[in-house]
């Protein structure tokens, strides 16, 4: 059996090492899906554009949190056409209807409602004219907003509104939206509201719930059912609506929820898998280089270049590694045109090589003095060719498990300064979405789903490569074979 079958049976039986295998597998294949789905700017395009997450609501738990609140938290909803499903005259106007629908099964109101228009095309100076009507679950419609969209005077047509910045109407918060359910409550329920009591409930209450009128008091209590936000559009045939998008504002929001700027956890966390790996082995494997490069000179050539080199690594070895890496990594940061990950990744690297250099230098000095090694230089084989063909390969197992030992470092240290605040905030890291949860206030308010992932994911990274540097163990030293 050669050597690398009997090594992969040794490692192959080890539960830790099983176990380390699949988590790494499961890690490389999310960062190889983010890298085909996400764009390389991800940070700078998505991640940091507040646009991005306009229709998002604002730190939010995720849609499976309603097993700890002991009710269905209301999902976020958003919904969008762009295609009209009827036509229908009203008044002897021909109006294109546009309809958006919506479902509500949980315990709970809606947190908003918010109707968004882009891209309206108009060919006639008159413009064009939009009723917003509301449909409950009974079949009752509702009028609750109406505007024109007329083109500025001498503009050429067709003329197309809203292109650059969409027009948003939020339902919830309009003042003749709160007359129109003022006077269908009252009709339909038989009430005596206020404006002023209007307000005071809440228009999301008074869209999405009924009244459950007592001797003392009035309750509202969720309406389930279909509703329908139907946007009625009159004007030349030729007019048209690019998008007509509806946000239903909601108490939960995907897998992982939203933090204080909207943003959806699950795409920062998925994004932080590759980051993670790229730091970790890339890191890992210049520092490993570098330490047993210089080891393997230093334990085999001995003498003056042996001296430079070991007290080298001793300065080195005994600077502070935290304090110093912060030290550069902040002196660095100053240019705002050098990348802050790079920065990390070089002052990790500058400062973890000196510890593998001692460790491999003083296995040279053993090897350097076997009887192939001898032979070797008997025959008149160059420094180089022994060093790198005939001692490398007894000290690969070992430097190679030594590698793994660093990627765990080498993530730990990142996610230690992105939480410091030295992170690059173009790019979203594990450490860096926990930094910024702190600085919001997430553990005094609650907000878990922004703090326990990120900070479990961290975990989880450096329990992988930690469970395959055990699996390694046996092959690296035999002698545990034999416990």
């Amino acid at each position: 059996m050669s050597y690398e079958r009997s090594a992969w049976k040794i490692y192959i039986s080890s539960l830790v090492g099983k176990a380390g295998l699949i988590l790494l597998i499961l890690m490389v294949v999310i960062s190889i899906y983010v890298l085909a789905t996400y764009p390389l700017d991800y940070g700078i395009r998505v991640w940091s554009n507040p646009k991005a997450w306009a229709d998002n609501p604002i730190t939010v738990p995720p849609a499976w949190a309603d097993v700890f609140t002991g009710r269905d938290l209301v999902t976020h909803y958003i919904t969008y056409t762009n295609k009209p499903v009827r036509t229908v005259d009203i008044a002897g106007l021909k109006f294109k209807v546009y309809e958006l629908k919506y479902t509500l099964s949980e315990d709970g109101f809606p947190t908003s409602l918010m109707v968004k228009f882009f891209n309206v095309t108009l060919n006639t100076p008159g413009g064009a004219y939009f009723i917003i009507n509301f449909t409950r679950p009974n079949g009752d419609e509702i009028t609750l907003y109406s505007f024109n969209v007329v083109p500025p005077s001498g503009s050429e047509l067709p003329y197309i509104a809203f292109a650059g910045n969409a027009k948003i109407i939020f339902l919830s918060k309009e003042q003749s939206v709160g007359i129109g359910l003022m006077g269908y409550m009252n009709n339909h329920y038989h009430l005596n509201l206020t404006l002023d009591e209007v307000n005071e409930i809440g228009y999301n209450r008074l869209l999405f719930g009924e009244p459950l009128v007592s001797s003392k008091s009035v309750e509202w209590v969720p309406l389930k059912g279909d509703y329908s936000v139907k946007i009625y559009m009159a004007g030349d045939p030729k007019d048209s609506v690019g998008l007509i998008k509806a946000v239903f504002g909601g108490e939960s929001y995907g897998w992982m929820g939203t933090d204080d700027n909207a943003r959806d956890l699950a795409q920062g966390l998925l994004f932080g898998f590759p980051v993670a790996l790229a730091i970790g082995f890339f890191t890992s494997v210049v520092t490993t280089a570098i330490g047993a490069a210089l080891g393997i000179i230093s334990g085999y050539k001995g003498g003056r270049i042996d001296e430079i080199i070991q007290r080298i690594s001793d300065i080195v070895y005994n600077f502070p590694f935290l304090p110093v890496i912060i030290l550069i990594v902040f002196i660095i940061s100053r240019n705002p045109n050098f990348p802050r990950i790079l920065a990390i990744i070089g002052a990790i690297i500058a400062l973890g090589w000196p510890g593998l250099t001692i460790l491999i230098r003083s296995m040279v000095l053993s090897i350097r003095e076997s009887q192939f090694v001898e032979a070797a230089r008997a025959i008149g084989a160059s420094d180089l060719r022994i060093m790198f063909k005939h001692i490398f390969p007894n000290l690969a197992p070992f430097i190679f498990a030594q590698m793994i030992f660093f990627t765990p470092s080498a993530i730990l240290t990142e996610a230690a300064l992105s939480f410091l605040g030295l992170g690059d905030p173009n790019i979203p890291t594990w450490g860096q979405i926990i930094e910024e949860s702190f600085y919001a206030g997430a553990v005094l308010n609650g907000w878990w789903w922004w703090v326990l992932p990120p900070g479990f994911l961290i975990m989880l990274a450096a329990i992988t490569f930690v469970f395959i540097a055990l699996g390694l163990e046996p092959i690296v030293n035999p002698k545990l074979q034999e416990r």
